[in-house]
């Protein structure tokens, strides 16, 4: 297991374990509230967000050095795993905006997990 001794591959597995399981946690919410589909689009850019984010605060954390680049990185390489997994599993065509919105806010997002990882840093 030499390849989780990363502190990358960490940061990259422990935010895709909370958005799997925040994911799971709205389809429970949506299924059983009386709240419309709709909103599940904005609910997925969220946890999207959040999940980015707290990769990115993960990596420069543990690091304590380079915030923003290693958050940016970080975002690069969750929009890269997000964007296999879609072009495998998706059956659809390919909407060239949403995969731009998307590396946009992978990007933003880990680039403030970034900064606010660096400012967590206790020397």
């Amino acid at each position: 297991m030499g390849i989780f001794k990363s502190v990358e591959m960490r940061g990259l597995l422990k935010s895709l374990l909370l958005g799997i399981i925040a994911c799971v946690v709205a389809a429970v919410v949506f299924y059983f509230s009386a709240l419309e589909e709709t909103m599940a689009g904005s609910i997925g850019r969220l946890i999207l967000i959040v999940s980015v984010f707290y990769a990115g605060c993960y990596v420069s954390k543990s690091y304590g050095n380079k915030g923003l680049v290693r958050g940016i990185t970080m975002g690069v390489i969750y929009y890269i795993v997000l964007l296999i997994a879609s072009l495998i599993f998706q059956e659809s065509k390919i909407d060239i905006i949403s995969y731009l919105t998307n590396f946009l806010l992978c990007l933003g997002a880990g680039a403030f997990g970034g900064i606010l990882g660096i400012g967590l840093t206790s020397e």
